[in-house]
C-alpha cells in the first residue's frame, strides 16, 4: 500500500514543446538536464514523430538504457506570461557528465518547483519587514529604500567594516556567476567591507589554500581522469553518497574494467592497462567503501585514521613512497622548486627520523598500520610492468577540508600527488571532488577591501562569526542564500548570541513604537534603526533567501529571491570545470526577484542617496549595478577578467573563473557539451577554446614551479597533538563524561541544508529527524537499538536524534547528521578554526549520549532503520 499518492501516468510533451537546458541544481557533478515545457491541456502522442522526445512509447523501454522518466521529474508551473505549463525535467543523454544517469537528488528537481498546491507553497513571494514581533509584506521600493538607508547610515557613521555578511559563492541552488558577481560586488565595492564570509565557513577564504599556494587550483582535472586512472584515491570524499553519478558513471566502470579500451587510447605505447584499484581514507566504513568492495573485491584499500590525523597520514604515505624509491624524480626535478623541496623532506617527510621510528609514531597517532600505509604507497606510486609510472587520481573533499589543521592537511595531499608526478596527465590529478557546483565571481581586482590569503599571504581573513557574535562594532549582518543558524560551526552558541543582539535592537524599536507609534515610512523606520544601533549593542539583520529559514525568522528584513529555473544563470561543475547555461523556464513565485536584481537595486538606491547629498565620491562605488538582464551582469563580470588571449602553455596563469569571450548565445549553441574553464582565445586562430586538463605544461606560480611546503611538527601524544578545544575533553574528568568521538556527515537523500528537500514529503518521511550512526558494540553496551531516541550533548550544545546501529563508525565514535532542520550536529562542534586559514573543523568533537524513554512510533512506521552503508540489504 502506498504511503503517498502516486501518479500512474504523466503527460507526454508534444512535438512543439519548448526545450530548455540546465545543469542540476544540486551537487558538484553537474548532471545535465533537459527541460520540456508545454501548455496544460495539450499532450503529445506515443509515437516518435508525435512527441518532443522522439521516443516510441508504444514499445517497452530497455532497463537502465532507455530515457529515464519518472513521476518526480514532472510538475506544473506558471510561466512568465501567467499561464500554467506542464514541465518535464529529465536527465540528458547527450550530457558527457551523466549520459542520461541521475541521482536521488537530481531526479527530484521537478518536485522542488514552486506550486501553490504543494509544500513548496511556503516559498517567499515578496519582501517582508519586521513590525513588532511579526512580518509584514511590503513593496520592493519600500524594502530596498529601508535597507539602503540603514546600510548607508551605518557605513557613514561607523565605517565599512560595521557591515558583515555571509553569502553564497557557488553555482546551482539558484546561484551562479550572475548572483555571485552582484553579491560580492555589492559588499567588496559598494560597501567596501572586509567582514566577508562564505556560506559554509566563518571567513572569506579558500578552503584549499594548502593546494592553491603550491600553484594548483583545486579543480584541475576532467571527468575522464576517473575512467583512466590506475588507482583512484578518495581522501575524505564519500563519492557514492555525495557525488553519486560521478561514482556510478565514471569511477565504477573503471573499477569493473569497462574502460580498458579508453585507457589504451590514452596510455603510452606498451603501457599496461588494467581495472583500477581504489584507496579510501575515511574513519567510517561508508557506502562508498561497501559498494567499491562489492564491485572490485581485493582491489579496495580502506584506511581509517583517527580524527584529525590526516595530514600526518598523508605525509606517512609520502614517506613510504620515498623510502621505496617510488617518487617521480624526473617530475620533481623538472617541475618543482628544488630549494623548497629540502624543507618538505625535512619537515613533512621527517627524513631525520629513522623510518621505523617514524612509522611507529604514525601508527600510534593515526591508528593506521604501517603495512596498510605502505600498501597505499604501493598502489599509488609503485612502477607498473615495463617501468611505467602509475597513474593516480587523488580526490579529497570535506573529510579532509574540514579537518584539523586544514592548511597542512590539504598541502600534504597535494604534495603526495606532486611527489608521485600525478598532475597534468591523463588519469593523473589531485584536487577537490567538490560539494556544490561552482560559480564564484567576486570582483577581487577592484575590491575596496584588502583581500588576503592564508597566514603566509597576509591572512588569515577575519572570523566573521566571532565578529557578529561578540563585537559591538558589527552593526549589520547580511545573510544571503545560506542558513548559519544550522550550518555554521558551534551553531547553537552562534544562534543564541546573534539572536540576543537582534533582540536588543528589537526591544529598543518596540519601546519607540510604544511611545511614538510605528514609523510612517522607510525613512523614519531607518532613522529609528540607526538610533537603536547607536544606543544599544543591537544588530540589524537582512536575509535574502527563497524560504523563511531558521536564520530568516530572526531577521528585520527578508528579501524574496528567485530560485533555480526562475532566472537564467551560468555555473561550472567540479569534475570537469564544465560551464553551461541554466535557462529560466518558469516565473518566480509572486514578486520574488533574482539575486542580481536585489543587490543591484540596493546599490543603486544608495547611489541616489549619496548623489542627493552631493557625495559623488561615495556614489561612484555604488554605480554600474542597475542591470536589466542577467546577461548584463554576466558580461560585466567578464569585462573585469584578465586577458585570456594566451597559448595553451600559459593556461596555468589564468584564474579558474576565466571565461572572457563566452556569451549566452555561445552557451546555448554548445548546449550540454558546454566549455571547460578557464577558457582561452587562441592567439593563432582567434577561436574560443576550453581547457580539458590543467597544469600540463607549468603550474600557476611566477616561475611555473610547484612550491613545496614543510608541515607543522607533531607529537603522537593526543594531549600534545590536539588543540585546546578538544583536549579540554580529556581533562578534569571530562574523558569519562564525554566518552565518544563525534564526526559529522551527510546523507545521499538530503542535500546540504535541505533548503528544498524539507518541503518534499517523501524525503522528509525518509529522514524525518537528525540521526546518529552508532557501532553495534557501543549500542549493546548502552542498551540502545535502531529506532531509539537519544540526546547527544557536550560542552558546546545538544541534539536529540534517532539512532541507526551500523558498523559504519568504529567503536567509540558516532556520526551525526549535519544541517537537519530538527537539530543539527553543528551545534556540538567546537569553535576551533585553523589559525592559518580560519577554516573550521566540523568533523570532530567529543560527546556523551543519553537514551530517551519511549519511541516515536508514528515516525518509525514510515522510516527505514536499515544501515545506510550496507547496499546488499
Amino acid at each position: 500500500m502506498a504511503v503517498f499518492e502516486r501518479r500512474d501516468s504523466i503527460p507526454i510533451p508534444p512535438k512543439d514543446a519548448q526545450k530548455f537546458i540546465s545543469p542540476c541544481q544540486y551537487c558538484g557533478v553537474g548532471c545535465g538536464y533537459n527541460i520540456y515545457r508545454w501548455p496544460v491541456g495539450k499532450e503529445g502522442g506515443p509515437k516518435p514523430n508525435e512527441n518532443a522526445l522522439g521516443i516510441d512509447f508504444t514499445k517497452q523501454g530497455v532497463a537502465l538504457q532507455s530515457q529515464s522518466i519518472t513521476e518526480t521529474m514532472y510538475s506544473v508551473v506558471k510561466g512568465e506570461d501567467g499561464n500554467l505549463y506542464n514541465v518535464l525535467i529529465i536527465p540528458a543523454q547527450d550530457s558527457p557528465i551523466n549520459r542520461g544517469n541521475y541521482s536521488i537528488r537530481g531526479g527530484a528537481n521537478a518536485e522542488t518547483l514552486y506550486s501553490p498546491t504543494k509544500p513548496t507553497r511556503e516559498r517567499l513571494r515578496r519582501p517582508l519587514i519586521r513590525v513588532g514581533d511579526e512580518f509584514m509584506p511590503v513593496t520592493w521600493e519600500e524594502a530596498i529604500d529601508l535597507v539602503a538607508r540603514v546600510t548607508k547610515g551605518v557605513v557613514d557613521k561607523y565605517g565599512p567594516d560595521s557591515v558583515a555578511m555571509k553569502g553564497h559563492d557557488h553555482g546551482g541552488a539558484g546561484a551562479g556567476y550572475e548572483a555571485n558577481w552582484a553579491l560580492w560586488k555589492f559588499f567588496m565595492v559598494a560597501v567596501g567591507t572586509r567582514m566577508l564570509s562564505i556560506h559554509n565557513r566563518p571567513a572569506n577564504n579558500a578552503e584549499v589554500w594548502g593546494q592553491r599556494e603550491r600553484g594548483v587550483f583545486e579543480l584541475n582535472y576532467t571527468y575522464e581522469d576517473a575512467r583512466l586512472a590506475d588507482t583512484i584515491v578518495l581522501w575524505g570524499a564519500n563519492t557514492f553518497v555525495n557525488a553519486t553519478v560521478f561514482y556510478t558513471e565514471h569511477m565504477m566502470p573503471n573499477l569493473q574494467g569497462a574502460t580498458i579500451d579508453e585507457k589504451k587510447k590514452e596510455y603510452l605505447e606498451g603501457e599496461p592497462a588494467e581495472p583500477a584499484r581504489m584507496v579510501i581514507v575515511d574513519p567510517r566504513k561508508g557506502a562508498t567503501v561497501e559498494v567499491s568492495e562489492i564491485v572490485a573485491p581485493g582491489r579496495v584499500l580502506h584506511l581509517r585514521p583517527n580524527l584529525g590525523t590526516d595530514y600526518v597520514l598523508a605525509n606517512a604515505v609520502a614517506r613510504a613512497v620515498w623510502e621505496k624509491g617510488w617518487w617521480d624524480k624526473d617530475f620533481v626535478e623538472k617541475r618543482t622548486d628544488l630549494n623548497l623541496f629540502e624543507e618538505y623532506k625535512k619537515k613533512s617527510l621527517m627524513l631525520d627520523v629513522p623510518y621505523e621510528e617514524f612509522m611507529s609514531r604514525v601508527e600510534k597517532l593515526t591508528g593506521v598500520k604501517k603495512e596498510d600505509i605502505e600498501k597505499a604507497a604501493e598502489w599509488i606510486a609503485s612502477p607498473k610492468p615495463g617501468n611505467f609510472r602509475r597513474r593516480a587520481f587523488i580526490l579529497y573533499e570535506k573529510g579532509a577540508i574540514w579537518n584539523y589543521k586544514n592548511y597542512d592537511t590539504i598541502a600534504s595531499i597535494a604534495q603526495l600527488a606532486a611527489l608521485t608526478g600525478n598532475y597534468g596527465k591523463p588519469g593523473s590529478a589531485c584536487g577537490r571532488q567538490g560539494g556544490h557546483a561552482e560559480g564564484y565571481a567576486g570582483p577581487d581586482n577592484i575590491s575596496r577591501a584588502k583581500l588576503v590569503g592564508s597566514i603566509y599571504h597576509g591572512g588569515p581573513p577575519p572570523n566573521v562569526d566571532e565578529y557578529v557574535k561578540n563585537d559591538p562594532k558589527a552593526k549589520i549582518y547580511f545573510v544571503a542564500g545560506t542558513n548559519p543558524y544550522l550550518s555554521t560551526l558551534n551553531s547553537q552558541a552562534f544562534r543564541e548570541k546573534v539572536s540576543e543582539r537582534i533582540m536588543t535592537l528589537n526591544k529598543y524599536l518596540s519601546e519607540l513604537a510604544r511611545l511614538y507609534g510605528e514609523p510612517a515610512g522607510s525613512e523614519e523606520r531607518a532613522r529609528r534603526i540607526l538610533e537603536g544601533l547607536e544606543k544599544t549593542n543591537g544588530l540589524f539583520m537582512v536575509v535574502v533567501d527563497i524560504y523563511k529559514t531558521e536564520t530568516a525568522k530572526d531577521a528585520h528584513v527578508i528579501l524574496s529571491a528567485a530560485g533555480w529555473g526562475e532566472k537564467t544563470s551560468t555555473y561550472i561543475n567540479c569534475n570537469s570545470r564544465l560551464m553551461r547555461i541554466s535557462e529560466q523556464f518558469m516565473a518566480p513565485p509572486g514578486d520574488a526577484k533574482p539575486d542580481w536584481w536585489i543587490w543591484g537595486r540596493i546599490a543603486t538606491r544608495m547611489k541616489e542617496l549619496y548623489e542627493a547629498e552631493g557625495n559623488y565620491e561615495a556614489a561612484k562605488y555604488c554605480s554600474g549595478m542597475d542591470w536589466k538582464t542577467s546577461e548584463e551582469v554576466f558580461l560585466q563580470n567578464s569585462h573585469y577578467l584578465p586577458d585570456n588571449r594566451v597559448p595553451a602553455a600559459d593556461e596555468a596563469l589564468l584564474p579558474q573563473e576565466s571565461f572572457k569571450g563566452v556569451t549566452y548565445e555561445y552557451l546555448r549553441k554548445v548546449g550540454q557539451k558546454g566549455i571547460q574553464v578557464p577558457t582561452r582565445i587562441d592567439p593563432e586562430t582567434g577561436e574560443l577554446v576550453g581547457t580539458k586538463r590543467r597544469y600540463v605544461y607549468r603550474f600557476g606560480t611566477p616561475d611555473g614551479k610547484f612550491k613545496w611546503y614543510g608541515s607543522d611538527p607533531w607529537e603522537p601524544d593526543p594531549m600534545k597533538f590536539y588543540p585546546p578545544q578538544i583536549t579540554k575533553y580529556f581533562q578534569d574528568g571530562n574523558d569519562s563524561k564525554y566518552p565518544f568521538w563525534l564526526t559529522t556527515g551527510r546523507t545521499q537523500i538530503l542535500w546540504q541544508s535541505a533548503y528544498n528537500d524539507r518541503y518534499l514529503p517523501e524525503k522528509v518521511a525518509t529522514i524525518p529527524l537528525p540521526y546518529i550512526q552508532m557501532n553495534p558494540e557501543d549500542a549493546r553496551r548502552l542498551g540502545i537499538n535502531s529506532g531509539d531516541m537519544v540526546e547527544v550533548y557536550n560542552l558546546e550544545g545538544n541534539v536529540v536524534a534517532l539512532v541507526y546501529v551500523t558498523d559504519a563508525p568504529p567503536p567509540g565514535m558516532v556520526l551525526g547528521l549535519m544541517y537537519h532542520w530538527n537539530g543539527t550536529f553543528n551545534h556540538l562542534t567546537t569553535s576551533y578554526t585553523d589559525p592559518k586559514t580560519n577554516i573550521p573543523w566540523y568533523k570532530c568533537s567529543r560527546v556523551a549520549i543519553r537514551k530517551l524513554k519511549g519511541k516515536l512510533e508514528d515516525i518509525l512506521k514510515n522510516t527505514s532503520l536499515l544501515p545506510t552503508n550496507d547496499v546488499r540489504i
